[in-house]
């Protein structure tokens, strides 16, 4: 049985006998309940703080493994741009110095970042890109190895080929007339120019531009035609001529060395100033000798001479 409880009374100054009250054990019980739920999210608090579980460790660590991951795909996204736009500029440069036109384009050279930082749409943004990458440098090395490669079989025609300048440390300064329509500077009226007109002192050493066989020769006294000119023929089908010519220094028949003096710039024939008239006749018809003109030129060099050679302007004979 329950022993009965007292409270001391300073108004009677006695020890009276507790009575139940209804209140006081509501008040009593509310207390301890919102002591105990304090105290339950307290513990509750402190043991996510201190206590991880295995599903939490397994949760945080792929967060941080997809952190690293979406750091690591955006870096390989840069490289794989640059890497892209450096194919496309290197393809450029080479289309327009073997066949001077521009490169075929298709493909963007230059990525944009997705606006979600959706790691998945990264991953496929790179795999597009690297997908981009893969047929691009399939389609250029399969180019490049059946129209540019070069085996030992072809070297004896890339020697032969007149591919150096006929004349040394030339300029866009010395270069007066291109190929193509110009004006004649006797009768002033348009005309096919066949070749180009470097100007250069009299006397200036003329070079053979290609390994050859002295095909044609002629010393002409008088004024009239291309004056003292020398063709070589060099194979496939490809002859330099070397016209208004002052000394010529060869003979028909004789094997030429690329870069090997054959003659020197004159004013001979019909010529308005001293300079080289030189050519490139390829199976019969004359062609831009721009086209085979690059040997020890840089690009810049010659695409200025490339832009100077277009100019509609007077030639010198």
């Amino acid at each position: 049985m329950r022993q009965p409880q007292y409270k001391y009374n300073p108004k009677t100054l006695r020890y009276e006998r507790v009575r139940f009250s209804v209140w006081r054990f509501i008040g009593s019980f509310v207390s301890y309940a919102a002591f105990a739920c304090l105290f339950f999210i307290a513990l509750n608090m402190l043991q996510n703080a201190v206590i991880e579980t295995d599903l939490e460790k397994s949760l945080r660590q792929e967060n941080n493994d997809m952190t690293t991951y979406k750091a690591s795909l955006t870096g390989e996204l840069d490289l794989s741009t640059n890497l892209l736009k450096d194919l496309q500029h290197k393809e450029t440069h080479l289309y327009q110095e073997l066949f001077d036109a521009p490169a075929e384009k298709g493909i963007p050279s230059k990525a944009s970042l997705p606006n979600t930082e959706d790691t998945k749409s990264l991953i496929e943004l790179l795999q597009n890109r690297a997908a981009q990458i893969k047929e691009k440098s399939q389609t250029s090395n399969y180019i490049w190895s059946e129209y540019a490669s070069v085996d030992k079989s072809d070297l004896p025609d890339l020697f032969n080929t007149p591919s150096a300048a006929p004349v040394a440390g030339i300029t866009p300064d010395n270069l007066v007339s291109g190929f193509g329509v110009r004006i004649n500077p006797f009768h002033k009226a348009k005309f096919h120019h066949d070749g180009i007109d470097l100007s250069f002192t009299k006397g200036t050493d003329v070079l053979a531009t290609g390994n050859g066989v002295v095909y044609t020769l002629a010393r002409y006294t008088n004024e009239g035609g291309i004056g003292n000119f020398i063709d070589i023929d060099h194979g496939n089908g490809i002859i330099s001529r070397y016209a208004h010519l002052h000394d010529v220094n060869v003979n028909i028949g004789q094997k030429i060395k690329k870069g090997q003096k054959i003659g020197t710039v004159g004013n001979s024939g019909n010529s308005a100033a001293p300079h080289l008239h030189y050519e490139i006749i390829k199976d019969g018809k004359n062609v831009n000798p721009m086209f085979y003109m690059v040997e020890d030129l840089s690009t810049d060099m010659h695409n200025n001479l490339v832009i100077k050679s277009k100019t509609l302007n007077q030639s010198l004979d």
